[in-house]
């Protein structure tokens, strides 16, 4: 890749060009009244394009004339101050502790783009510079839904004099080596035809259908992919496609024939960039139509796709907003339990499944999952094939348990949906559907950590070690090791390929860095509940050390009963670079200046991402600043 760095300079074309394109959506959002949703998107969107606006265009482009005459007037600026960027005299501004001329400025900048129904706020470091919540706007505490975007700036503290050159950095376009990760839910329905208790006999003929979608970006260059599938029960039978084309058909062994490992080179011809979809197909896997075989044909929750890939998108982040249910058909009832992992607080949820006009189903059971215990939701049919669940009813129901939306971030919870009241063992009649692509749980929520405005990175986690080991490649203790440093660390998940033998109550615990995160103790009734399908965990950097930026681990410790298969078992972690550096030492010479700013820039993203674009903005600092900053500026938008 080659690398050019130049030095930046904005004229008025441009900044007036991304002005239109902030008004367009501003246009937009007073016209349309907006799902929560799509209010949502265009709240990011807006967010993100009035932060462009302050880092690259002038004061004098965007604040009014008279009140920078004013403040030219007072001594607050001077002439040379009004070709500076917006956020570099807010910035400086603020680091000067004038905190109302900053105020001052925002508001008056702000008020002119951000329509009246829209409510906003300015903050330095967390600081607040201006909220709009002391005005006619609606105030944060009323809104429905809060979105911000952040930018990492730096300036030049104002009444401080030196001489010579500084620079600061961007990345302004990079090529990035990424993973894309889609696993599966825990799925399954009825594949036999009778129950005798430890075991079912017969196939009743059905076919279980569900849908994987995997979305690669649009400009990737696939390097490797693979895609693990592991079935409900050790025998079952099954076939994989992937985009129509029919990649493999499993043989049913009764130890090993119920997993399957397809590589790149079985995927290579069928995988492409955008939208790809998955299905694979379960069933009965015993070929003696009498004999004893598995009851459940599905998805045990092991499987997962995953696709390494180079892009040059500095942004790949999974959404927590809304996390869709996959596609499932079935000619019997379903069970099936989705796993919700957001980083941050939550502040409301709600569940919409889409089962067609045209279904047949009579009811379903939406039950919610945490730390392996069950809670009882509602039971409600369906009416024009649509079934929704409010945010009231939701935090109605787990506050009766006791269940505060307080302690659902940075963790894993579950919502289990049956269709039709569930057996293991029944004949086939009608078929269910549920359509993925409308059926999903939408969240709202706010970070914890800001992760905008940075290159985010995922990593599959390949370093492990075992010990006790038990059948068929499974292990009572794993541990994964990993090294974070100088990243930004955002969250860790692990998906596993697990074993539990029926009846028995087994010791599980889980840690990070050694601070307990999980501990069922049979022998100490007030432990942590016992997990029967132990097949997510996650975490973000919360509690403190959890998740550092340094060297990590992660490690399983079960007792008899309980057991992992970490070659089958998938952990990742994300995390983030900055794309910019801020302005550094004060050199006598421009170039020189220029030249520090690249170097420290490349030095900050290593080997991760190489770059194919800087952009440099290099000025004389004579009579003007020692420097502020590096600050997060961050804008908040909510309705």
């Amino acid at each position: 890749m080659g690398l050019k760095g130049i030095v930046f300079t904005l004229d008025s074309i441009i900044a007036f060009g991304v002005m239109l394109f902030v008004l367009s959506f501003l246009i937009f959002f007073r016209a349309e009244t907006s799902s929560p949703y799509l209010a949502a998107q265009q709240l990011h969107s807006m967010s993100e394009d009035i932060l462009t606006v302050f880092s690259e265009s002038t004061i004098s482009e965007v604040a009014s004339q008279s009140i920078i005459s004013y403040y030219i007037s007072e001594g607050i600026l001077n002439e040379t101050d009004v070709d500076k960027k917006t956020i570099d005299i807010i910035g400086a501004l603020w680091s000067a502790g004038r905190s109302n001329e900053a105020a001052n400025i925002t508001k008056d900048i702000l008020e002119n783009f951000i329509p009246q129904n829209l409510g906003y706020e300015l903050l330095i470091d967390s600081e607040a510079v201006y909220n709009s919540s002391d005005t006619t706007r609606l105030s944060v505490e009323d809104s429905t839904v809060a979105i911000s975007s952040n930018r990492i700036a730096s300036g030049y503290e104002k009444y401080k004099a030196t001489e010579g050159y500084v620079a600061r950095a961007l990345a302004k376009n990079v090529e990035k080596s990424n993973t894309l990760i889609v696993m599966g839910d825990v799925v399954y329905s009825s594949i036999s035809k009778k129950d005798e208790g430890t075991r079912c006999l017969g196939s009743n003929g059905n076919r279980i259908n569900i849908t994987y979608i995997i979305d690669v970006p649009e400009d990737a260059n696939i390097t490797d992919a693979y895609w693990f599938v592991e079935s409900s029960w050790a025998d079952d039978r099954f076939k994989v496609y992937l985009n129509g084309d029919f990649l493999y058909e499993s043989s049913g062994n009764p130890e090993h024939g119920g997993r399957s490992l397809l590589t790149y080179d079985t995927l290579r011809d069928s995988l492409h960039t955008g939208r790809n979809v998955g299905v694979v197909e379960y069933r009965w896997g015993n070929p003696d139509e009498n004999a004893g075989g598995g009851c459940e044909g599905g998805d045990d929750g092991a499987t997962h796709f995953v696709v390494k890939y180079n892009t040059t998108q500095l942004t790949t982040l999974e959404q927590f907003d809304k996390q869709y249910f996959q596609t499932v058909t079935s000619e019997s009832s379903i069970r099936y339990k989705k796993p919700i992992f957001i980083v941050g607080d939550l502040y409301n949820m709600s569940v919409r499944i889409n089962l067609t006009e045209e279904t047949e189903v009579e009811q379903l059971t939406l039950k919610f999952i945490l730390d392996g215990q069950t809670f009882d939701i509602s039971t409600k049919e369906p009416v024009n094939g649509i079934v929704e669940w409010s945010d009231a009813e939701l935090k109605s129901n787990l506050s009766s348990y006791d269940i505060d939306y307080d302690e659902l971030g940075g963790r894993y919870f579950w919502f289990m949906l049956d269709i039709d009241e569930y057996n293991r063992a029944e004949l086939t009649d009608y078929i269910r559907y549920m359509e993925g692509d409308d059926s999903y749980v939408s969240l709202n929520y706010s970070e914890d950590e800001d992760i905008y405005n940075y290159i985010d990175l995922t990593r599959t986690l390949d370093e492990y070690t075992t010990a006790e080991p038990d059948l068929y490649g499974f292990y009572r203790y794993v541990k994964w090791d990993y090294n974070l440093t100088n990243k930004i660390p955002l969250l860790s998940k692990w998906q596993l390929a697990w074993l539990y033998y029926s009846g028995s109550n087994p010791e599980q615990l889980a840690r990070s860095n050694n601070i307990t995160l999980y501990n069922h103790d049979p022998s100490n009734s007030s432990s942590d509940p016992l997990i029967i399908e132990f097949v997510r965990f996650g975490h973000d950097t919360n509690p403190e050390g959890v998740l550092i930026s340094g060297d990590n681990n992660f490690e399983l410790n079960f007792s008899d009963g309980y057991a992992i298969d970490p070659q089958y078992s998938l952990g990742h972690t994300t995390f983030l670079i900055p794309a910019s550096v801020s302005y550094g030492d004060i050199f006598e010479v421009q170039e020189d200046a220029t030249n520090d700013a690249i170097q420290r820039l490349e030095d900050l993203l290593g080997e991760d991402v190489s770059t194919i674009d800087i952009v440099v903005e290099s000025v004389s600092v004579a009579g003007v600043p020692y420097m502020w900053g590096p600050a997060q500026i961050k804008l908040k938008m909510w309705v």
